[in-house]
């Protein structure tokens, strides 16, 4: 089998922008809440929509992972790309808060977590050496997805025929016409692993503990731009129209960061290249705080976009290459991205509070980029417990 074969045979867009679409979307769709069925609510109070979809998409990860090792991807992938068409449709029809918190927040959220932890780890099945170049283009379908799926979303909701209903079942029937494929397309191998459903003994292995620390602390900060940015640039005098595209930018951005990844990430180490990653994410997330103008904030959306992309594709790889056998990765990535969870549901949270309490998005900006720091160090320490002889890690 080809490594392009191999790469793009589990139908890597498919899973990847149907599943993965979630979190990029919810953005787009807390804008127009604000302005509409939820304009009584502080941006706080929706952007727990966001965050619980986050929370759920990761934590669903440490069933998903193990049951993934134990019985093969399509076990999960299959039924569960059904609920998620089903909890899409099911968006459509809401108007309250708690409705959507459910609909949008827990059932996409589990849904697309489940498919997305079996999806990525199977990649890890058929390679080592190249297993960073072939995980870094397998996520490369989220930021396409996040670059249509807004795009979409945005002009059916400018549309008065159409609206937000049936743009919302529009999008349902894009995602299950891209799961269909997926279901007919991924290739399980023959690894399977028996014994404890956890693994425990992970967190004894330094590397392992240490990334999941760090990128609990980036993924406390690493979403406030996805989230926040539009609105920051519509309150200095960006056109509303416009501001709506910055995310497509971001994720134009973590696109090319994902391809950059997959690489040179062989040949400048893995552990390496996601290191400076968080560095370069902390350091422009702090000069955000002086980006007002139009110009400045479309180049800002592409160069967080891409060192974002750069962290979301090499993540799962570089956790992947602590476990000592490929049967292990989907448990490893399903123990890791449930801790890691948690950091996607306070963060926004506590940045549209900091923002809602101070009147500005400075002290939310500041929260981020600290925490981003301070998560590029806790790499730095995960990349030399794996390694300290080598340079190329």
């Amino acid at each position: 089998m080809s490594f392009w074969k191999e790469v793009y045979g589990p139908g890597w867009l498919s899973w990847d922008a149907g599943a993965y679409y979630s979190h990029r979307l919810v953005t787009v769709y807390e804008t127009y809440y604000l302005k509409t069925f939820l304009s009584d609510h502080s941006p706080s109070d929706v952007a727990w929509i966001g965050a619980i979809q986050s929370f759920a998409q990761f934590s669903a990860a440490l069933v998903a992972g193990p049951l993934a090792d134990r019985y093969g991807a399509m076990v999960i992938v299959r039924p569960f790309s059904l609920l998620l068409v089903v909890a899409m449709m099911l968006t459509s029809l809401c108007t309250k808060l708690w409705q959507f918190i459910l609909c949008q927040g827990i059932f996409i959220g589990i849904a697309s977590g489940l498919i997305f932890t079996p999806s990525i780890s199977i990649i890890g099945h058929y390679f080592f050496k190249r297993r960073p170049i072939a995980m870094a283009f397998a996520t490369t379908g989220s930021p396409i997805g996040g670059i249509i799926y807004p795009v979409v979303m945005t002009n059916l909701l400018q549309d008065n025929s159409i609206g937000f209903a049936w743009g919302q079942r529009v999008c349902g029937f894009l995602t299950l016409f891209l799961l269909a494929i997926a279901a007919v397309t991924i290739r399980p191998t023959s690894l399977r692993r028996t014994g404890a459903f956890i693994l425990p003994e992970a967190f004894k292995i330094p590397a392992f503990s240490l990334q999941v620390a760090a990128l609990f602390m980036v993924i406390l900060g690493l979403w406030t731009p996805y989230f926040y940015l539009a609105d920051y640039g519509t309150a200095h005098g960006m056109s509303p129209g416009l501001a709506s595209y910055l995310f497509a930018l971001i994720n134009a951005g973590s696109f090319l960061g994902r391809v950059f990844a997959g690489a040179v990430a062989r040949r400048l180490g893995q552990f390496n290249v996601i290191t400076v990653a968080c560095y370069a994410s902390g350091i422009l997330m702090f000069c955000w705080l002086e980006i007002t103008s139009t110009g400045g904030l479309i180049v800002l959306s592409i160069l967080f976009g891409a060192t974002s992309g750069i962290i979301i594709a090499l993540m799962f790889t570089t956790i992947a290459h602590t476990a000592d056998h490929p049967s292990k990765i989907g448990t490893y990535l399903g123990m890791s991205t449930f801790l890691i969870g948690f950091g996607a549901l306070g963060g926004t949270p506590i940045t549209g509070a900091l923002i809602d309490t101070y009147g500005g998005y400075s002290q939310g900006i500041i929260f981020s980029g600290a925490v981003l720091m301070a998560g590029a160090v806790l790499f730095t320490a995960a990349r030399f417990a794996f390694s300290t002889d080598r340079l190329v890690v």
